[in-house]
């Protein structure tokens, strides 16, 4: 049973549950702050606009709209964003929320006893489908404003992973949901909202299955919000989703995607984010042949899943701007072909990312294709692809590029010392690491965690420096701790230099 407290000398209302699924509240909200600019991309405004859910028709601007579904005992909730152009029917929203196999993690679902429906969009369609579904829909007292906190919190994240991301669409909003939930329910460093709401869910009542789409939508009419434009219920019943299918690029243009690259070269010498992210957007709606961009929007993004994305689909334009049959008369000089430098930096940038995600064999074999395609190797892949070998144990292939590359750089001297010391156990290698310290003499400080390699790596070094010494033992840490007995043999040698 609900109860209503009136607190009266302080004249507020307070709302008493007592467990989970008892009352939830739906929330429908305009942003004052975020929109969608001409090229779908959201935008923020500091300055709040004059739009709620009562006037956002008069508005040229395409606003972010929320559906918020909130449990009033744990906190709780879910949500999905719409605009004010492409509105979610209020039945699809409440069967999502109330859905436990949705197609995501989610952290509320079931039906509720009752629910509070803001006055501004109460019908009698509403009211009268929710009744059929034995929940009992409530209007919220005068003056209860519980909710307007989780939209503020909502928007105050969503505007900060939109700095940390590229992808900004309505799709790419809806994907930062994630981060939402990570942060403001399944914390690990505050109250934890869903581990409320498990613990406090009478299983002998709740929660209580949704129907299937096709039977709860019957239970509701066709009627539109009155006086918002709001839609209850779709002209028709729930589409299923169409097969995504890659859409057609257009033919390609040469003079497109110089077009394009053009704007890559002024984006990078940019200096303000939002406008490199705005010329990257112009430079594929010229040309989506165009890799730069793809490698730009890549760089600027701090999500590892946006950033394997990206570098993917530059692979792919680069490759599909190169054609085939250049690749068969080319191999063996890329990089020195300018047009073939994009591709090759989208590769190198998704390789990276498939190594941190895990798939190593993956990465390995597109560092060893672009050593294949640029023997010169004018971007060092054989600095990280020898640190990758080391780590997997792959010592025949390691000690073929070894050969290959013999140099007396910093990163060949300490790799080629280490699969020495694996092959011999450590009695022959000692000139060979007197070699590499000599090389560089800052690089087992950072091995042997004498200091620590910080966050932010270098962008640039030189051979003997302290920064190359930092980008070496952030590549080969991991090769070095996983080989028995060689840090300790490497810490021998070093203090035998030293004193």
């Amino acid at each position: 049973m609900l109860n209503i407290v009136k607190e009266v000398l302080i004249v507020q209302l307070q709302i008493v549950t007592e467990y989970s699924n008892e009352l939830h509240q739906l929330l429908v909200s305009v942003s004052k702050h975020l929109y969608f600019g001409s090229d779908g991309n959201a935008r923020y405004q500091s300055k709040p606009m004059d739009v709620n859910i009562k006037n956002f028709h008069k508005s040229n601007k395409d606003h972010l709209v929320y559906y918020i579904l909130r449990d009033h005992f744990s906190g709780t909730f879910t949500f999905q964003i719409a605009s004010t152009k492409r509105l979610i029917p209020l039945v699809d929203f409440l069967h999502y929320a109330w859905s436990k196999d949705a197609g995501e993690e989610k952290f509320i679902y079931g039906m509720p006893d009752s629910i509070f429906v803001p006055q501004m969009i109460s019908t009698e369609g509403l009211f009268s489908g929710l009744s059929n579904l034995n929940i009992n829909p409530l209007n919220p007292p005068s003056g209860f404003a519980s909710g307007i906190r989780v939209i503020r919190d909502i928007e105050d994240n969503l505007y900060f992973n939109m700095g940390r991301t590229v992808d900004h669409s309505l799709e790419g909003m809806n994907k930062l949901r994630t981060k939402v939930y990570s942060y403001l329910i399944n914390s690990s460093f505050r109250n934890n909202y869903f581990t409320k709401w498990q613990a406090n869910l009478p299983t002998s009542v709740h929660p209580k299955i949704v129907p299937d789409y096709s039977d709860f939508i019957r239970h509701f009419g066709t009627s539109n919000l009155e006086d918002t434009g709001l839609v209850l219920v779709g002209h028709e019943h729930k589409v299923q989703e169409e097969k995504k299918t890659s859409a057609k690029l257009p033919r390609y243009s040469k003079a497109k995607l110089s077009q394009a690259q053009d704007l890559i070269y002024d984006a990078w010498d940019e200096r303000y984010r939002d406008k490199r992210l705005a010329l990257a957007r112009k430079a594929l709606s010229i040309s989506p042949y165009c890799a730069d961009a793809y490698n730009l929007l890549a760089e600027e993004s701090k999500s590892m899943e946006e950033r394997q994305g990206l570098y993917e689909k530059g692979v792919r334009a680069g490759r599909m701007a190169l054609g085939d049959l250049f690749f068969k008369e080319n191999t063996g000089y890329f990089w020195g072909i300018i047009e073939t430098r994009p591709y090759m930096r989208a590769l190198a940038g998704f390789s990276e990312c498939l190594w941190k995600t895990g798939r190593r064999q993956e990465a390995i074999e597109n560092y060893q294709d672009m050593m294949r395609l640029n023997p010169n190797d004018n971007q060092g892949i054989r600095y990280i692809l020898i640190n990758c070998l080391l780590t997997e144990g792959m010592e025949e292939p390691a000690a073929s590029l070894l050969s290959e590359y013999n140099e007396p750089s910093c990163f060949m001297l300490y790799s080629k010392a280490l699969l020495l010391f694996r092959k011999s156990g450590g009695t022959t290698t000692d000139d060979c690491l007197e070699q590499a310290i000599e090389s560089n003499s800052n690089a087992p400080l950072y091995l042997l965690n004498q200091k620590h390699i910080p966050w932010l790596l270098p962008g640039s070094y030189s051979w003997g420096s302290e920064e190359e010494a930092v980008i070496y033992a952030d590549m080969a840490c991991e090769a070095w701790e996983n080989t028995p007995g060689a840090l300790a043999w490497l810490a021998a040698e070093f203090e035998k230099i030293n004193t």
